[in-house]
């Protein structure tokens, strides 16, 4: 862990406090997945991140409460699947939170995000930020520089800000960085973050 231990200094001398770290082992074998858990803690996580679904789940979840930890699971499409069921997802352990992402959820569902927000806050560890295209678009679900897609990001970020003082509210939204027009990722992340604070501040 001696290499962890460095990088979670690294990021902490910079003012960063890592919350989270997507791993994505819930494929990975029962000594790998014990090593991902023990990675995320070294770093000062809460949890490991994997791409939501119903196998990935069950895999996580024993390690997840063995570590006193979080199975922290992301969303692509999966809202929009037939059959698919979160409720009973989320019924298999409270150690199951999301790491809801809203551009993708608006991108494949076109429902309002902060709805599903105010229902599942409470199940919410972190939110991705993205700005998506919606399904009725020439290209559905595509990502777009914030303020240039469809999804109401302004709105999402409004709604935390409203509820910032109440501890059961999820505390961290990540941008979600993909490099779209800028030139480097640093470059974007800034536009991001700024862009954000217009909403905010």
């Amino acid at each position: 862990m001696t290499k962890f231990k460095e990088l979670r200094k690294m990021f902490n001398n910079a003012g960063v406090n890592i919350h989270i770290a997507k791993l994505s082992p819930s494929v990975w074998s029962d000594r790998e997945i014990d090593y991902a858990f023990n990675v995320a803690k070294t770093l000062g996580a809460k949890g490991v991140s994997d791409e939501i679904g119903e196998e990935s789940c069950k895999r996580l979840v024993p390690f997840a409460e063995n570590h006193k930890m979080y199975a922290i699971f992301h969303n692509h499409g999966q809202f929009a699947d037939t059959g698919f069921n979160l409720d009973e997802i989320l019924s298999l352990s409270p150690a199951i939170m999301l790491n809801f992402d809203c551009g993708h959820y608006y991108g494949t569902t076109g429902n309002n995000p902060c709805v599903f927000i105010a229902k599942y806050y409470n199940r919410i560890f972190s939110i991705h930020l993205n700005d998506n295209l919606g399904p009725q678009s020439k290209t559905p679900d595509a990502s777009k520089i914030y303020g240039q897609g469809q999804t109401p990001l302004t709105e999402v970020l409004l709604l935390l800000k409203k509820h910032a003082k109440d501890h059961k509210w999820p505390k961290h939204a990540d941008i979600d960085d993909t490099i779209l027009t800028m030139s480097n990722s640093v470059e974007e992340v800034r536009f991001y973050v700024e862009y954000c604070r217009k909403v905010l501040v």
